[in-house]
């Protein structure tokens, strides 16, 4: 429990092994809450949406967090999909790590779009991620797309 926890953390720290080639590319920043309150923070974290997962590339290239995610529909202008699981990428290995909740939005028009029953607001061509996972670490992302588009 303690150790997916941590491999979470260290597999951002350490950085991407995979690349992939995705339909929309976008830089952000990637927050990890573990259980006990620390914070690890990345920034320059490169992502990639698939159609069907979204990828979190650290920004010294040695560790990738995959999100697979199930049901995706538009509410609205925004995309928004439910978290299906995570693997953790790192050293040639791969680790799953179990999802309790979580929500992944989505921004592929020119306009700011607020979130559902939300004073909270994605800019346009961005990504939100919130996604908590079954040992109660909190993973959270914020990026830009790069004028990619959903298609």
């Amino acid at each position: 429990m303690r150790l997916i926890r941590r491999s979470l953390a260290l597999g951002f720290a350490l950085g991407l092994l995979l690349g992939v080639c995705a339909n929309a590319l976008a830089n952000g920043t990637v927050r990890v809450q573990q259980s006990d309150g620390s914070v690890q923070k990345y920034p320059q974290t490169r992502m990639a949406w698939t159609g069907h997962a979204l990828w979190l590339h650290s920004a010294d290239g040695k560790g990738v967090l995959e999100i697979t995610t199930g049901a995706c529909t538009y509410v609205n202008d925004l995309l928004r999909c439910y978290p299906n699981g995570m693997i953790l990428h790192q050293n040639g290995k791969q680790r799953p790590i179990a999802v309790r909740r979580g929500t992944i939005y989505m921004n592929f028009t020119d306009q700011q779009q607020r979130l559902p029953l939300s004073s909270q607001a994605i800019a346009p061509q961005a990504l939100m991620v919130a996604i908590q996972t079954q040992h109660g670490t909190y993973v959270t992302v914020r990026g830009h797309l790069d004028g990619a588009r959903h298609k």
